[in-house]
């Protein structure tokens, strides 16, 4: 009978059936390219491509993510990769990659997900010395797992990982004990894997006891949790270890046949170290004697590679904490170094400041000191003229009135009038309104005559403005006190005042032309050097007989 289909309708059948396999290979996608995906398959693998998938997935999220700086990514992808080296039988590179994320651990805050990964990865470790026959790094590290452990399933797993050493040490006794502890532990579990794989163990070890009535039925229950859940791994576990009952109880048949089994799920794992392991228990079932004795040999030699490679990672795991603890150490002593330097910075500065204030207030004090001198000088200036010299004059103005003859008297009454008002001047200074320059201008214009000349040079290239009031008060009183001096002993015809920048300081020099003198500091020029040292300035006199006087001031 032909059946006849209409275009429009064969469209939509070939539509649906495209969109139908798009999804499919969308999700197929997905699942391939997820990491959970990869997770998955790398710690139950169903596949014979399944491990290397999953190792050349992890390697390239590993370089991402290291370049990335992405901590949590870094850890979780050296977990796998240790993982799946161990299964591949590398077990240099599995420890390494274990040991690398311990040690970004080491210095990572603790959380939840930290003590996890940190209990997966001695769980690890410990598997990879027990298969290496390092015993006390394995029973060293299951240790640290029960320290940290708060749950029955890792606590479970521990007990049956630690049984595992005992039982190849043949020491029954003591592996049936941790078994019984994991056991005990199954009405807490959900995990059939994990029931399944306690079951097995503790089912293996009654048969080594030859507990015939505990030991068939344990691994057959065992055996029934995986085939329903269809777990590759375990499922070449208790194949290995039904064809070693088997093997045990001269029932060869089923022993052969539980032996192929276990090849069968090696090969579809691809783990080089289980087949191994699934062919040495083939070639024992053998009749071949040529066979058995390889085997034999096979077994020796490959004890010995595993016990050398043992002592070689015993070495270099106590060399790797020996290098973390010496790390440690040298961090807690630079952190010793860092509070002690702190220590000495914060003694120093308060040293510092304690020597900043006292002289903050030494020179506090000095200005307030020279302010007092100010203003007493300007009070008695101020006395001078307006009691003493006003009433001279006074005097003065009334002796003319009356018409007196005696005019010697007048005369020296018109002296004393003038000292009276020459000590006033000396002793006082009013700065104008006008810029400081014109200020010494006035002062070297009152202080020339017929007698002497005096000049200056340079007084307005020098800013005043920037200088404090107290400080143009200092210098005005030092120039004046230096002209002064000139008029009353040094009986020169021309003086000088040169004003000159040098950097942030001010040189001020005078010079005349003198009789000079042995250097001799009067009560003017030592009152001259007091104030410049006020300012925290400097002055130096040059003089020599017959030499004039020279004076330099820094400021």
């Amino acid at each position: 009978m032909n059946v006849t289909i209409k275009r429009p309708y064969l469209f939509c059948i070939i539509y649906c059936i495209i969109v139908v396999q798009t999804l499919h290979f969308v999700q197929g996608q997905t699942k391939k390219d997820s990491l959970a995906y990869y997770s998955h398959i790398a710690l139950s693998p169903q596949s014979p491509n399944d491990l290397d998938k999953a190792y050349q997935f992890f390697t390239a999220h590993y370089s991402k993510a290291k370049k990335e700086n992405k901590k949590i990514l870094i850890l979780n992808d050296l977990y796998y990769l240790s993982s799946l080296n161990h299964k591949k039988g590398a077990y240099e590179a599995s420890e390494n990659h274990a040991l690398a994320a311990i040690k970004i651990l080491d210095s990572s805050p603790s959380s939840d997900y930290n003590t996890q990964l940190r209990k997966s990865l001695y769980t690890l470790l410990g598997i990879l010395y027990y298969e290496q026959r390092n015993n006390p790094k394995a029973l060293e590290l299951y240790d640290r797992v029960l320290e940290i452990t708060t749950n029955a399933r890792d606590s479970a797993v521990v007990y049956n990982n630690i049984s595992n050493i005992y039982k190849r040490d043949e020491d029954y006794e003591n592996t049936k004990a941790q078994l019984v502890k994991a056991y005990a532990l199954i009405p807490r579990l959900k995990d059939t894997l994990t029931i399944a794989r306690i079951e097995d163990n503790l089912g293996f070890v009654y048969a080594l006891l030859n507990n015939r009535k505990k030991d068939l039925p344990l691994m057959k229950s065992a055996l029934n949790y995986r085939e329903l859940a269809k777990d590759t791994l375990s499922l070449y576990t208790s194949h290995s270890h039904l064809a070693q009952y088997y093997y045990d109880v001269d029932s060869l048949q089923k022993a052969s046949h539980h032996a192929l089994k276990a090849k069968e799920f090696a090969a579809h794992i691809n783990s080089p170290m289980y087949k191994h392991d699934a062919l040495g228990m083939l070639t024992k079932l053998s009749s071949d004697t040529h066979a058995k004795a390889y085997k034999k040999l096979n077994d020796s030699l490959t004890k010995a590679d595993k016990e050398r490679a043992s002592k070689d990672a015993f070495m270099k795991y106590d060399n790797a904490e020996f290098k973390r603890k010496a790390l440690e150490s040298q961090l807690k002593e630079a952190q010793q170094r860092t509070q002690s330097i702190i220590a000495i910075i914060v003694a120093a500065s308060i040293a510092l400041i304690a020597v900043l204030i006292y002289f903050i207030l030494k020179s506090k004090h000095k200005k307030e000191k020279l302010q007092q001198v100010y203003d007493a000088e300007s009070r008695i200036s101020k006395q001078i003229h307006d009691e003493v010299a006003n009433d001279v004059f006074q005097f003065m103005t009334k002796l003319e009135s009356e018409a007196l003859s005696n005019e010697h008297l007048i005369d020296e009454l018109q002296d004393i009038y003038s000292k009276t008002r020459d000590i006033s001047k000396e002793y006082s200074f009013i700065e104008g309104e006008g810029v400081f320059a014109d200020t010494i201008k006035d002062l070297v214009l009152s202080f020339s005559d017929t007698s002497v000349r005096v000049l200056d040079k340079g007084r307005s290239d020098i800013a005043w403005e920037t200088f404090s009031k107290m400080k143009r008060t200092t210098v005005y009183k030092v120039l004046q006190e230096l002209l002064i001096n000139m008029k009353k002993h040094s009986q020169a015809s021309i003086a000088v005042l040169t004003f000159a920048k040098d950097g942030r300081k001010t040189i001020i020099t005078y010079s005349d032309n003198g009789v000079g003198s042995d250097l001799n500091k009067s009560n003017g020029l030592q009152n001259v050097e007091n104030r410049i040292e006020s300012l925290n300035g400097s002055i130096t006199f040059e003089t020599e007989r017959n030499k004039g006087f020279k004076t330099k001031i820094v400021i």
